[in-house]
């Protein structure tokens, strides 16, 4: 679910993710789907925990045609360029996951803070199409459990790019490296912060 969720969450409304993960729990028939935090605990580990190899091996028997419109009933692409459709750069991220020995949560928990696993892991994930300037890797380490990474995508650059009253949209990097500083000094995580900001952006409150 954290492959997807990094996926195809890139440039979408939020609600078209959830339909793909019903979609996929349905066609597997995962009994556990959007479970609280607080219950993840419950899966994590467990013999319900699906691998990302699972997500592969279904791509290369379904092909990403299938998969896309079959199975998660969405085929929207990576980028409006025209690159590859977001199923089969799932199915690339679970394949790489899968090969450098990142199959769950627990295999994946130390891989941020370990960098003779995650920098060529990274590298290899980066060459997916649809990287751009590395959101997408980005939450799906932070999707994984990684406190200290954030999502920097449009909803969370607008707001520094406000409050600094820019003219132009603060980049992926500058955005990681404000709520970096900004999260040190309010003494909690880059998620928690990431966390908060997106409840306010998407909440519509006035600005200012």
């Amino acid at each position: 679910m954290c492959v997807l969720d990094a996926v195809f969450s890139i440039n979408a409304h939020y609600n078209n993710v959830v339909n793909v993960y019903n979609a996929y729990a349905d066609y597997v028939s995962l009994p556990d789907r959007l479970l609280p935090a607080a219950d993840a605990h419950t899966v994590i580990g467990a013999d319900r925990e699906q691998s990302v190899a699972e997500l592969a091996k279904l791509g290369r028997e379904l092909g990403g045609e299938r998969l896309a419109a079959d199975v998660l009933v969405n085929r929207s692409l990576t980028s409006m360029r025209g690159d590859i459709r977001k199923a089969d750069a799932a199915v690339q991220y679970a394949q790489i996951l899968a090969d450098s020995g990142l199959q769950r949560i627990d295999d994946v928990a130390a891989a941020p803070t370990d960098t003779s696993i995650v920098d060529p892991v990274e590298a290899r994930l980066a060459q997916v199409p649809g990287h751009g300037q590395g959101t997408r890797l980005s939450y799906l380490w932070m999707l994984a459990g990684d406190d200290n990474r954030i999502k920097p995508d449009r909803m969370i650059r607008r707001w520094p790019t406000r409050h600094l009253r820019l003219d132009t949209l603060v980049s992926v990097a500058e955005a990681r490296d404000l709520l970096a500083a900004l999260a040190s000094r309010l003494g909690c995580t880059q998620w928690e912060l990431d966390h908060a900001v997106w409840q306010f952006e998407r909440s519509g409150r006035p600005r200012g």
